[in-house]
C-alpha cells in the first residue's frame, strides 16, 4: 500500500497551482466580452478558419479599393477644375473676337489675349499632383506640353515659310488671299497640330490612367494632353498671334479670324465632352463605393457570424471564473493560519 505524504506546505500550494490558468482564461474571457470575437479564432472554429479568413480578405480587398476611389475621385475633381478654366479662357477670348472690327488696330489687342491663353492652357496641361502629371496619361512622370517658344515655334516658322515661300514678318503677306489661307490652314498647319503634334508639343501618352474602381470595374479615370481639344484650342491661339495677322488685308484677316472662332467653338466644345466623361467615371466611383458598402457590410455580418462569442455566455464565464479566484485566494489565507502550534 503507498501513501501520500500530506503537508501544510502542500495544502497551501494546491489552490495556487492552478490560479496562473485561472487568471489566464480571465484574461481570454474578458477580451473576449470587450470585442464580442473569439479569443482564439483558429481554436475556437477549427477547419472553419479559412473561411472566415477568406472573407476578411475579401473585406480588405473592398477596404483597399474604397481607399483607393478616393484618390481617384481626388485626381478627377482636380482635372475638371482645371478644364473649366481652360473652358472659361477660351470661352472668353471667343466672345472678344465675335463682332471684333478687322482693321489692324485690333490685331496686338488680340494677339495678346491668345498669347495669354496659350501660355494658361500649357501651365494647366502641365500641372501636377504629387509626382504626376494630370494631363500625362499613363505617362504621368514626364512632363506632357511643351512651351511654345521650345519647339512648336520653329515648327510653325517652317511650316508658313515653306508654303508662302517667305517668312510671317515679310510684307509679302499682305497677297495672302482668303483661299491661300485656307490651303494652308487646312495643310501644312494642321499637319502641326496632328501628325507632328507627338514630340512638337506633347510628351504624354494618349493612353489614359485606368482604374479598377471595383472587384470586377475598370474605367479610364484620366485626361491626355493629347485629346484633340487642346489640340484645337493650341491651333486657335496659335493662329491669332503666329500667322502675320497684322500685314493681312482686311478680307485675307476676316477669314482668319472666322476660323479662329470655329476652331475655338470646338476646343470649347470637346473640353465640354471631356468634363462629361470626366462626370461619368465619378458617378461611376460613386456608385462603385456604394456597392461595396453594401458588400461590406454582407461580409461583415459573416464574418460575425463565425467569430462572434455570446455575450451572456462570456460574461457568466468571467463572473466564474473570477468566483474562482477569489476562492483560491480565500482558501490559500486560511491554509496559511493553520499551525500546530494552535492546538498545543
Amino acid at each position: 500500500m503507498k501513501t501520500t505524504f500530506i503537508s501544510t506546505t502542500t495544502l497551501w500550494n494546491s489552490p495556487r497551482s492552478t490560479l496562473d490558468k485561472l487568471q489566464s482564461d480571465l484574461v481570454k474571457a474578458n477580451k473576449e466580452v470587450v470585442t464580442g470575437r473569439h479569443m482564439d479564432v483558429g481554436l475556437a472554429l477549427g477547419r472553419q478558419t479559412g473561411k472566415t479568413l477568406s472573407l476578411r480578405q475579401e473585406r480588405l480587398t473592398l477596404d483597399t479599393l474604397t481607399d483607393s476611389n478616393a484618390t481617384t475621385a481626388l485626381r478627377l475633381k482636380t482635372t475638371s477644375a482645371a478644364l473649366d478654366q481652360v473652358r472659361a479662357v477660351a470661352d472668353t477670348f471667343k466672345n472678344s473676337l465675335i463682332g471684333m472690327p478687322v482693321g489692324s488696330q485690333d490685331v496686338s489687342l488680340v494677339a495678346s489675349q491668345a498669347k495669354a491663353g496659350l501660355s494658361k492652357l500649357t501651365s494647366t496641361l502641365n500641372e501636377s499632383t504629387g509626382s504626376q502629371y494630370l494631363f500625362g496619361g499613363v505617362n504621368s512622370k514626364v512632363q506632357p506640353f511643351n512651351i511654345y517658344e521650345a519647339g512648336p515655334k520653329a515648327a510653325i516658322d517652317k511650316a508658313f515659310s515653306d508654303f508662302f515661300h517667305f517668312p510671317q514678318g515679310d510684307s509679302r503677306v499682305a497677297e495672302i488671299t482668303p483661299g491661300q489661307m485656307k490651303d494652308f490652314i487646312d495643310g501644312p498647319l494642321a499637319s502641326v497640330f496632328d501628325g507632328a503634334w507627338k514630340g512638337t508639343w506633347s510628351n504624354a501618352s494618349d493612353q489614359n490612367i485606368q482604374s479598377l474602381i471595383s472587384p470586377a470595374e475598370r474605367i479610364k479615370t484620366s485626361v491626355s494632353a493629347d485629346d484633340n481639344a487642346f489640340r484645337q484650342l493650341t491651333m486657335a491661339y496659335v493662329m491669332t498671334f503666329d500667322l502675320g495677322i497684322a500685314g493681312m488685308t482686311n478680307e485675307t484677316r476676316s477669314y482668319l479670324v472666322s476660323r479662329i472662332v470655329g476652331t475655338l467653338g470646338d476646343g470649347i466644345s470637346s473640353v465640354t465632352d471631356v468634363q462629361a466623361d470626366l462626370g461619368t467615371a465619378q458617378q461611376k466611383i460613386d456608385q462603385a463605393n456604394e456597392r461595396m458598402s453594401l458588400q461590406k457590410t454582407f461580409l461583415d455580418e459573416r464574418i460575425t457570424n463565425y467569430e462572434a462569442v455570446d455575450p451572456a455566455e462570456a460574461k457568466v464565464r468571467v463572473d466564474k471564473l473570477s468566483t474562482q479566484i477569489q476562492t483560491s485566494y480565500s482558501l490559500t489565507a486560511q491554509l496559511n493560519q493553520l499551525s500546530l502550534i494552535n492546538f498545543i
